[in-house]
């Protein structure tokens, strides 16, 4: 097995010039019959004058030593580099793999997508069909990139090949040895047998079975050697290291108080199928049933006492015994647990009380230049479709020039429905919002932009309703195109390179969201389209930066400091809106507006490069190039990990 995988590094060789390459379509296959880059290899695409420089591609080369990788290469593409996977490549191998690189024409990706990815095919079709150009580009390049992700029967075998490569800390020399109580749902006998015989095979022994009546009436009394419980439905089927990699963060902190893994299903064939990569930890998704937490490692010295033991939803258990610690529940982001029927789960969304008739008072603010058939739209939207808030709204002009647009602010100014700021010179949208919050005169303020319309009245009251919690310092909403499709249904750092839209462009009754449209959930971004927090906040971490994020990026940039900051963010569904994208301001496609964009993505990538590629709430066996639930061949970094 290779110790660097520097030491088995190729350049890939291109027929052509690089700039026949840059921003194409290409397939680059690979023989390797020595296995000299190993099963997982990463490819590396260098990129000239941006931040990151190199962005990276993981695709499989099979047991014959076979690999192909499809994939659309950036704009500014000067190269590429192929690295070996660490973990099972063979660099004793005296054969050179042979590496070939080839550009694909458009008819070709076509062809190839229809026959292997016909599904996505047609919903592109439609996107066409609905006149969404952008859209069916936007999943057309994802599909592309998504033709290298693994089938999971293959992605299995190469994860415990891997697997049976990694170095592990010796369990014997663990500052602590953890016990586990493990008790076993009803069942039949023989579900009840498969779930025991799993657990005869682990490699941690410090267990036993004991049932969960009897564990709710037990004390954690040896602070020296913690005490754990697990639940196991039966018929759940553990790993041989399952205990054991669960066991092993309460080995090593005594703050740690829950600890759960991803799962899949085992059919009556015995063939492992329905992957779950779950999120770092997300009450709002515990609490309503989405995120599923059987087989989860709880501290027994953390269980409330009087819980339900036997029939309590594991979130719940949790949520109770983790309440107020940010970081006391960890995930293991590898598949540990089998199921032997598809989760059923218990509750469903969880909507915040309505029942309050409290009116918040909120401040809006809306940067603007020209374009009064939007901005009409949208104030008429504020002042006759919003219901249960008191609004003060601050239009911050940009230099408009459009007699409309100006006759119809002095008419809104004039009956004292808005505040009009002017705001002189180039369009900077962090400039806009910072003068906007200094003048505002409620503490929940909302960014809002000019071509954002409400779906429904209680848009703005369920947005603020999420900032009663003092622990949130962000929330955000479900924006729609026109045309029905999702604009927005949170952010995901790292997806790209900086950041890019959870669900960017799919339709909400598709099914490719995983139920996650319809769920309120902890996020780690959303966008200043329709963004409320707080003023005190705002103050606090120094707002906007307009001197470096003039206009991309600098929501991102917000919420990265809102978390480090230690305060949530959340999206949720119960304030929907239509957005019509940035159409006031058009696209940034001439030379000096992608100058612009490189600087502000390399400002954020450089200030937050380690954070961006580690999203908590994404799942690192997840691809972040594809679109957002397709297998990543070589998955990223995979130690336990919290979401505070």
């Amino acid at each position: 097995m290779m110790a660097d995988a520097s030491q088995v590094e190729f350049k890939v060789p291109l027929k052509a010039a690089l700039e026949d390459y840059a921003d194409r379509p290409v397939v680059l296959t690979v023989k390797d019959p020595g296995h000299r880059l190993g099963l997982r290899p990463r490819l590396a695409l260098h990129r000239k004058g941006r931040v990151p420089a190199t962005v990276f591609r993981s695709f499989l080369v099979n047991k014959k030593g076979r690999g192909r990788f499809y994939g659309w290469l950036p704009v500014q593409f000067e190269g590429a580099t192929l690295f070996a996977d660490e973990a099972t490549a063979e660099i004793s191998a005296d054969v050179t793999p042979e590496i070939n690189v080839r550009r694909l024409s458009l008819l070709e990706i076509g062809i190839t997508l229809v026959l292997q990815r016909p599904l996505f095919i047609l919903r592109i079709l439609r996107l066409l069909m609905a006149r969404n150009v952008k859209g069916a580009t936007f999943r057309f390049a994802r599909q592309v990139d998504a033709l290298s992700a693994p089938s999971y029967d293959e992605w299995i075998d190469a994860q415990q090949a891997a697997e049976r490569a990694e170095g592990t800390d010796a369990p014997g020399d663990w500052p602590t040895k953890p016990f586990v109580f493990v008790s076993i749902g009803r069942g039949t006998e023989q579900a009840v047998a498969e779930t025991r015989a799993s657990l005869a095979t682990q490699t941690w022994r410090n267990h036993t079975e004991m049932p969960a009546s009897e564990v709710a009436g037990m004390k954690d009394g040896n602070s020296a050697r913690p005490q754990l419980w697990m639940r196991l439905p039966a018929g759940m089927r553990l790993e041989p290291r399952a205990l054991e990699r669960l066991a092993r963060p309460f080995a090593f902190s005594s703050s740690v108080t829950a600890v759960y893994s991803d799962e899949d299903r085992v059919n009556k064939r015995g063939r492992r199928i329905d992957p779950f990569f779950k999120p770092a930890w997300n009450p709002p998704l515990a609490q309503s049933g989405w995120l599923p937490l059987d087989g989860a490692l709880v501290r027994l010295a953390d269980l409330p006492e009087g819980l339900d033991l036997e029939n309590r939803p594991m979130g719940e258990v949790i949520a109770k015994a983790a309440k107020g610690r940010r970081g006391a529940v960890l995930h293991v982001p590898r598949v540990l647990l089998h199921r032997d029927a598809p989760y059923q789960r218990m509750m469903g969304p969880v909507r915040l009380n309505a029942d309050t008739v409290e009116v918040r008072k909120v401040s809006v603010i809306i940067p603007t230049r020209d374009r009064a058939d939007l901005l009409e739209a949208c104030l008429m939207g504020l002042f006759e479709s919003t219901d249960g808030v008191d609004l003060d709204v601050i239009v911050i002009d940009n230099d408009s020039s459009d007699p409309a647009a100006l006759a119809l602010m002095d008419r809104y100014e004039k009956a004292g429905r808005i505040r009009r700021l002017p705001l002189p010179g180039g369009f900077n949208f962090s400039r806009a919002c910072n003068l906007g919050v200094e003048a505002s005169r409620n503490e929940f303020i909302l960014l809002l932009n000019n071509d954002v319309e409400p779906l429904q009245p209680g848009w703005l009251s369920n947005l603020a309703r999420e900032l009663d919690d003092p622990d949130v310092g962000a929330a955000g909403s479900l924006l729609f195109f026109p045309d029905g499709y999702v604009q927005h249904g949170g952010v995901t750092l790292g997806a790209g390179t900086v950041a890019r839209h959870s669900f960017h462009f799919l339709h909400p009754q598709s099914g490719e969201d995983n139920g996650l449209l319809s769920e309120r959930r902890e996020i780690s971004a959303v966008t200043a389209a329709c963004l409320l927090t707080r003023k005190s906040l705002w103050m606090q971490i120094g707002g906007m930066d307009e001197s470096n994020l003039t206009v991309a990026f600098n929501d991102v940039d917000y919420c990265v400091k809102v978390r480090q900051a230690g305060c949530t963010i959340v999206w949720t569904p119960d304030s929907a809106m239509l957005h019509r994208e940035s159409v006031s301001r058009g696209a940034d496609n001439t030379p000096e507006k992608l100058g612009r964009f490189a600087r502000e993505e390399q400002t954020v990538y450089q200030r937050w490069g380690d954070i961006l590629r580690n999203d908590p709430y994404h799942n690192p066996n997840l691809s972040l190039i594809a679109e957002d639930f397709v297998l990543e061949a070589c998955p990223r970094d995979l130690t336990p990990r919290s979401s505070g």
